[in-house]
């Protein structure tokens, strides 16, 4: 798990309705999402500090879920990319390293007024690099890491960028971190501690693990009442534990899917993490059956799990919509994954984007 595997922790939060929903039928709802490019076949491989990847160009698009109003909002150039709405919907938050240096930038829904949040040195000169950030669900904090080439530590802020201060001094390398709904407490994974994941009270509590005996733990978030966490492990099965430490649960078995892959040599991929619906019933994930990564979703504790998409391509990046009646997934369409919704309850996906770029990372607007 290198320092690229970012941008995971606890953004987007639905779960389906009772209502029948049609995927050939979507009404209202709005998708942000990134665009990638590159020359060749995609590569990617850990090496000593990092990740050595193929050369990428990003760009940041939205469209409507009905398929209507695809538009290009940001190209900075180089690789611009893990796009977001803010909680209350009035900017689109992202990362790009088009300064040299990887930093995160919002502009308004339309792409005007691209602003960076991270840049001047704001923490220190040595931290040139800023990135995975994440929201409090009902908070206007603003939580990411950045780093100095060797190493990283976790950093909060407005979400405008101002009043940002570092986390944890002395802890180590530490990142995939989560708010609280209410912003008053993070959960963060890292090679700090193994990858185990650890809790801190804000503003100033000490990390204290919440799995000291199990290593590896990825891309955690808070389940909406802020009660529990659901995060992944090295074997690519979905866990939950309290947030205080106790009940830990492995909710599937054999999901086998850890990381998002752009081809055979993305030896490295991408971190994919599940997601829990806003009433904290439900969560989506996607699961390999039958050799394919596809779209699955499942009770919170576990139970009720179904398969929801039956493609012959991997998906991966599943997302909710804000009324909890479609999911939003990638999946591959020849050389590129392309952006489909289908309905929570089953149905035939509809594929929204035949773009001549890898669909990569995606988001819905709140």
């Amino acid at each position: 798990m290198g320092r690229h595997n970012l941008f995971f922790a606890g953004l987007v939060l639905c779960i389906a309705s009772a209502a029948t929903a049609d995927s050939s039928q979507v009404k209202g709802g709005e998708l942000v999402f990134s665009v990638k490019t590159w020359e060749g076949e995609y590569s990617s491989r850990d090496v000593p500090g990092g990740v050595e990847t193929t050369p990428s160009v990003g760009a940041i698009y939205r469209i409507q879920a009905d398929g209507r109003g695809l538009e290009k909002l940001v190209q900075l150039g180089k690789n611009t990319d893990f796009p977001s709405f803010g909680s209350d919907g009035k900017f689109i938050y992202f990362q790009s390293n088009a300064s040299g240096h990887s930093h995160i930038y919002r502009c308004s829904p339309d792409g005007s007024n691209v602003t960076n949040l991270t840049d001047g040195n704001r923490l220190g000169e040595q931290w040139k690099d800023a990135y995975g950030y994440a929201f409090a669900r009902n908070s206007s904090r603003l939580l990411y890491t950045v780093h100095d080439g060797s190493t990283g530590r976790m950093a909060l802020a407005n979400v405008d960028g101002s009043n940002s201060r570092l986390l944890f001094a002395g802890l180590g390398y530490a990142y995939m971190g989560a708010l609280s709904p209410a912003g008053d407490r993070v959960v963060f994974s890292g090679p700090a501690r193994g990858y185990r994941l650890l809790i801190a009270d804000l503003p100033d509590g000490e990390p204290r693990d919440l799995t000291p005996a199990h290593p590896h733990c990825y891309v955690p978030q808070f389940t909406p009442d802020g009660k529990a966490l659901i995060f992944i492990r090295r074997d690519g099965d979905v866990y939950r534990i309290g947030a205080d430490g106790k009940d830990l649960r492995r909710l599937t078995e054999g999901n086998r899917h850890v990381e998002f892959r752009l081809s055979a040599q993305d030896r490295h991929g991408s971190t994919d993490a599940p997601h829990v619906s806003p009433d904290g019933r439900g969560i989506a994930y996607i699961a390999v059956k039958n050799g394919i990564p596809n779209v699955c979703i499942m009770d919170i504790d576990g139970g009720h799990q179904r398969q929801i998409t039956f493609r012959k391509t991997p998906c991966g990046r599943v997302r909710w919509s804000p009324d909890g009646r479609y999911l939003a997934f990638v999946s591959f369409e020849g050389k590129y994954p392309q952006l489909f919704v289908v309905a929570a309850d089953g149905d035939t996906p509809r594929q929204l984007t035949r773009l001549a770029g890898a669909v990569y990372f995606i988001n819905w607007r709140p």
